[in-house]
């Protein structure tokens, strides 16, 4: 008996690396997405540190070179907060996107497998009644010599 050949294996074959290429590309968003989110925090932990060191000088005379110097710092730190903000909401719209992407892909990937389970299932239903017919021929035949040889043996 032949064995069960998928005629789409290739294609389903192409379908699990397409998918896999798109969790690839997803993770490396994702990344980047964690990697914006780190470097925000990190924005603002600069920004709590400088405030601290700032409380220390304010005790006594101020310093007006100093403060121009905080201030221009803590601008720069609110311009980079708002960039590293926008980014991260575009990095968080393309990480939805490869995710949908991703999503297209698993079920296409699925369709073929379900198709694939299904031929399966029909090749082996086909095989078994194949099977059952040739037992059953076997068997008729066997009674048949059986028969033949009681008569031939009564006779």
């Amino acid at each position: 008996m032949k064995k069960f050949n998928f005629r789409l294996e290739k294609l389903l074959q192409l379908k699990a690396h397409i998918e896999k290429e798109k969790q690839k590309v997803l993770s490396q968003v994702t990344q980047k997405v964690f990697n914006q989110e780190r470097a925000l925090g990190n924005i603002d932990s600069s920004r709590k540190n400088i405030q601290g060191e700032q409380r220390s000088f304010l005790t006594g005379a101020v310093n007006t070179s100093m403060m121009s110097a905080y201030s221009r710092y803590y601008l720069k730190l609110k311009k980079n907060e708002l960039l590293g903000r926008e980014m991260l909401g575009a990095l968080r719209i393309e990480q939805e996107d490869k995710r949908q992407d991703l999503v297209k892909a698993t079920r296409v990937k699925k369709i073929y497998e379900k198709l694939k389970e299904r031929k399966q299932e029909e090749f082996s239903s086909e095989y078994q009644k194949q099977l059952q017919k040739e037992q059953d021929e076997i068997a008729s035949l066997m009674l048949q010599h059986k028969k033949s040889q009681n008569q031939s043996s009564q006779s």
